[in-house]
């Protein structure tokens, strides 16, 4: 029988009004039973009472939503998260991929395994939405240790988090920083499969945090397919 004793609290930093309906959607679908989900709103601008509002469809205290002023780093947006979680896994989610429903079950049966404390996907989908294609970042780096995931794929016990923190000071590499200062510390990085999950890049690629063009990421890319329809391939 699976074990799904453990807390999973889901963290999505979000800057996007627009990101919304992703946020909530990505969560809806995940099939681990014991779940939550911390929403912190990080631009002065955002509308708090419609996340609210949102969060109220679901049972008390389940679903907590919170604003931080958009000077806020992400680190430090993450830290202050993450020290409201349970005890049990964190899972940070982007606002802007997709998250299977697999997606927390797969992470959490490899921490339970003892695979490591971190898990992520080094080899991960990509999509670009302007060419509608779907690709491969990163092969070969499924079900092994790896020195890096990506950032928006990290799920992990909430016990590394009180040993080490997110680095709070820079305005982008808190992932990376976050790894790093993981790994001196002696934690091993576990990278499961690419299944379950897509970042999705958009036309406008200075719209990301990452600013690499559409043609040097694919450049770095295998060709899966051109689809409109990802989903069915990566779940």
């Amino acid at each position: 029988m699976e074990m799904t004793n453990k807390m999973i609290t889901v963290i999505a930093c979000t800057m996007r009004q627009s990101c919304m309906d992703n946020v909530f959607q990505n969560y809806d679908r995940q099939l681990w039973q014991n779940k939550k989900m911390i929403i912190v709103l990080n631009n002065d601008d955002m509308d708090i009472e419609l996340y609210q509002q949102r969060a109220s469809q679901y049972p008390e205290n389940e679903i907590r939503v919170i604003q931080l002023p958009q000077e806020y780093k992400l680190g430090q947006c993450l830290n202050y998260a993450i020290d409201l979680a349970e005890d049990g896994f964190i899972a940070k989610f982007d606002d802007d991929d997709y998250y299977g429903p697999q997606y927390l079950r797969e992470a959490a049966r490899a921490i339970k395994r003892g695979k490591a404390s971190i898990v992520g996907k080094h080899t991960a989908f990509i999509y670009f939405r302007a060419k509608q294609a779907l690709m491969i970042f990163r092969r070969y780096g499924e079900w092994k240790y790896r020195r890096s995931v990506k950032g928006g794929t990290l799920v992990f016990r909430k016990s590394v988090w009180d040993q080490v923190k997110f680095p709070e000071f820079k305005q982008s590499g808190s992932d990376s920083g976050w790894i790093w200062r993981c790994r001196r510390r002696g934690y091993r990085i576990y990278s499961v499969s690419k299944r379950h999950y897509v970042c999705i890049r958009r036309k406008n690629h200075n719209s990301h945090t990452q600013k690499k063009t559409t043609w040097t990421y694919m450049s770095q890319c295998r060709f899966v397919r051109k689809t409109k329809y990802y989903r069915r391939y990566v779940n």
